[in-house]
């Protein structure tokens, strides 16, 4: 049985993690950090309304094929301290790098053999964690290859395009309030207005946002950093990804000077499920609620253990 243990990082914050290490008896075992996707979901991959367990489920998969593997709650969420607000996406990156550096000096932990898995935002992050603290190998999954403003506007133009191609009283509603075009006045007036305060926090329409954390997140390029990665990398992407584009990962093996192996996997939607239904931007939600009780896609799980034990076995 996997030995599951609640570790605290030491970071400029304390971070609050799971630590699972193999069953089988050796002395130092290859580790993974796993860094979560954007917002606030827990170390396990959960928010308040969407429970999916996606990175319990591949902290499991990799204990069980010999892997320590480290998760760990945010900054500012859940059990870590400090403030998610005040966070910005450098603050993340450094968080990221304290737990390589726990990995890489843990006793059951072979040193020369820590690499980072990144979800999402944490694919996008962990070439710059890896500049900070160099590992053995990157596995990224569902990331991209451009800046994160380039990303951003991606999204944006699909949700666009959606409203204004949408049918029904839905379709109707959109046009006769002329919501596409207020909605991009809208994003383009509350970007002015982040860029044009230094503040962490501010309120915008009477909510608070990170606004330290979207300032960094817009100047952020993951292909600067990509450019400089020199171990093996595995980026996969599902071909069902309309959070970042599937094609993105073939740019990824381009891009890096280690070896690298790139896979679109079919009908595998951004949170690395099976999804055969009509899949659209606006519908995110409602689609990803009906996935809470599916497994990982087993075509990536296939793809990942057939990459470890190429480096790592």
């Amino acid at each position: 049985m996997n030995n599951s243990q609640e570790i605290t990082v030491q970071s400029a914050f304390p971070l609050s993690g799971t630590l699972t290490i193999p069953s089988e008896a050796r002395t130092a075992h290859p580790a993974v950090l796993i860094i979560s996707g954007s917002g606030k979901g827990d170390r396990d991959g959960n928010l308040k309304n969407l429970q999916m367990n996606m990175y319990k489920d591949l902290a499991e998969f990799l204990t069980g094929k010999g892997f320590v593997t480290f998760r760990y709650d945010k900054r500012g969420t859940y059990q870590s301290g400090g403030n998610f607000l005040e966070a910005g996406l450098n603050d993340l990156i450094e968080d990221a790098a304290a737990c390589v550096k726990f990995l890489q000096s843990h006793p059951s932990v072979n040193s020369d053999q820590v690499l980072i898995l990144g979800h999402s935002e944490g694919a996008l992050i962990a070439p710059a964690v890896c500049k900070k603290v160099p590992v053995s190998g990157l596995i990224l999954l569902a990331g991209g290859a451009k800046s994160s403003k380039e990303l951003s506007d991606w999204q944006k133009a699909m949700a666009y395009v959606e409203m204004d191609h949408a049918k029904g009283f839905k379709g109707w509603l959109f046009r006769v309030l002329n919501a596409t075009e207020k909605a991009k006045k809208q994003d383009k007036k509350i970007f002015e207005k982040i860029d044009a305060t230094e503040q962490s926090v501010m309120r915008v329409q009477g909510i608070k946002i990170n606004a330290k954390y979207l300032r960094e997140t817009m100047a952020y390029n993951t292909a600067d950093y990509l450019q400089e990665v020199e171990c093996p990398v595995l980026a996969i992407t599902g071909d069902k990804d309309v959070q970042v584009p599937p094609e993105d990962v073939k740019l990824i093996a381009e891009l890096v000077r280690g070896e690298a192996e790139w896979h679109i996997i079919p009908q595998m939607n951004h949170l690395m499920r099976k999804y055969e239904g009509n899949h659209t931007m606006l519908g995110l939600m409602k689609e990803y609620k009906t996935l809470a009780d599916q497994p990982l896609d087993q075509d990536m799980l296939d793809k990942i253990e057939e990459w470890l034990e190429k480096y790592y076995k």
